[in-house]
């Protein structure tokens, strides 16, 4: 949607973080007039209004938004709400930054959305191409908001998107689109699984060139969802009969990353460890194709990237202890695969705000990897209920003592990982805050 369709409607802004925030910038830019609600104290309205010059208003209510014509919704907002439904039910157009940005944004879009693994693909694909001269910015749900990367002049917009942000997009046209994976996540914001997953797919609509898991058959277009694009699959078999463009083939004990028959990278060249990691750097591979990347910068650039900070960061090592930081680690299936990715016996954190997730998934590779699990957070005795008996259990009450127990049982060999498969939001800001108060704690304890 142009801004210039705008000028003539009732705007409200509903949510007021930063995407909202750089909502308001765009806005103000395209000379839109527009209001915002978002739910909070009158002296943080105050403060807004003041930066703003619009009316403020601090409750949501249906009566509220049906007096405006469209609603530009943040993506913390869901549009579940009640207020919401009964806003699109009376005709209120309801859109999200993503649909803004689509609307004039000139260069390429590589958009990424998955359950796990799009911060670090989004982040690769940047890096990668950054190296090989191509002013490529990263935005969306990782770092600069995608409205506000407009004002960055770049070559490609490489663009990592929630499904939060996906309900409220429809015009979006990559160049380049990936659904990396699709597992148990934000179930509390959805009807199902399915659900979940047709939202992720939506993304693959109107892409020129389409990538999915072939390991993943819930990133696959579905019978009746129209898809554009050539579509094409990654996948980390190495089998011979299969299928998938991009795959890995084991020869003279190498693991290889393929395109079709050609083998382009040792797996052990990789920076980041884990198969996780290898189907992230397929799907890289992927994606940068149309872009036409000269083969010695793309395999610098795969190679060169060192991964994320919050992602199974290794963040120290003392009597033969190492830790790590996954607090990234959101869901069910990003903790497996910290998991599987560690070099020892596991001393694993956990928890959290569950998300409706069901934790007897993690059942048999507790029993397998894991020798210890301390449980903190607000859903831990779910957790524990669900997990009882795969190992030994551990109540921990804050961070702090999860880190005391954890260093008091670890012995020399042993991996303590933070993934908490579970949101933060219970005990921390975010999950940088918890990532950051876990390497902190973890720094005290061992100097103590």
């Amino acid at each position: 949607m142009h801004p210039r369709t705008l000028t003539t409607k009732r705007v409200l802004i509903v949510g007021f973080g930063s995407t909202g925030a750089s909502v308001a910038r765009f806005l103000q830019l395209h000379d839109v007039t527009f209001e915002v609600a978002d739910e909070c104290d009158q002296q943080t309205a105050d403060t807004h209004t003041a930066n703003l010059s619009c009316e403020f208003h601090t409750q949501f209510s249906a009566d509220l938004f049906k007096t405006f014509d469209v609603l530009v919704l943040s993506p913390g907002v869901p549009r579940s709400l009640t207020s919401i439904k009964e806003a699109i039910a009376a005709g209120v157009d309801v859109i999200g930054d993503i649909e803004l940005f689509a609307g004039v944004v000139e260069a390429p879009v590589i958009a990424v959305t998955g359950s796990n693994g799009k911060s670090t693909v989004v982040s690769w694909i940047a890096h990668t191409l950054q190296g090989a001269g191509i002013n490529a910015i990263a935005c969306g749900n990782i770092g600069l908001p995608a409205l506000d990367s407009l004002g960055e002049s770049a070559d490609v917009y490489v663009l990592e998107l929630s499904s939060y942000q996906l309900e409220s997009t429809r015009s979006l046209k990559p160049l380049a689109a990936a659904v990396l994976n699709v597992s148990d996540d934000h179930l509390d914001r959805y009807d199902d699984i399915e659900h979940y997953a047709a939202v992720k797919r939506s993304l693959l609509k109107d892409a020129e060139y389409c990538v999915v898991n072939q390991d993943d058959p819930r990133t696959w277009p579905q019978d009746d969802e129209s898809i554009e694009g050539v579509c094409e699959k990654f996948t980390l078999s190495t089998q011979s009969d299969q299928n998938s463009r991009w795959h890995r083939v084991i020869k003279n004990d190498q693991t290889w990353l393929c395109d079709e028959n050609f083998a382009f990278l040792d797996q052990s060249e990789l920076s980041v460890p884990g198969d996780h990691n290898a189907a992230n750097a397929l799907a890289v591979l992927a994606l940068i194709e149309p872009l036409q990347v000269p083969f010695t910068a793309l395999k610098k650039g795969l190679v060169g990237f060192a991964g994320l900070p919050h992602r199974s960061e290794y963040i120290g090592e003392s009597k033969g202890v190492r830790w790590y930081n996954d607090s990234k680690g959101t869901n069910i299936d990003a903790c497996s695969k910290a998991i599987q990715a560690m070099p020892g016996s596991v001393i694993l954190i956990a928890g959290g705000i569950s998300k409706g997730a069901d934790f007897s998934a993690l059942r048999q590779l507790v029993e397998q990897r894991v020798k210890l699990l301390i449980l903190i957070g607000r859903d831990r005795a779910q957790i524990r209920n669900q997990l009882e008996g795969s190992t030994t259990i551990i109540m921990a009450e804050e961070l702090r003592s999860a880190v005391e127990a954890a260093h008091q049982h670890a012995k020399d060999g042993d991996v303590v990982l933070l993934s908490p498969a579970c949101s933060s939001f219970d005990m921390f800001r975010n999950f940088e805050d918890r990532g950051e108060q876990f390497a902190a704690t973890v720094e005290e304890v061992l100097a103590a």
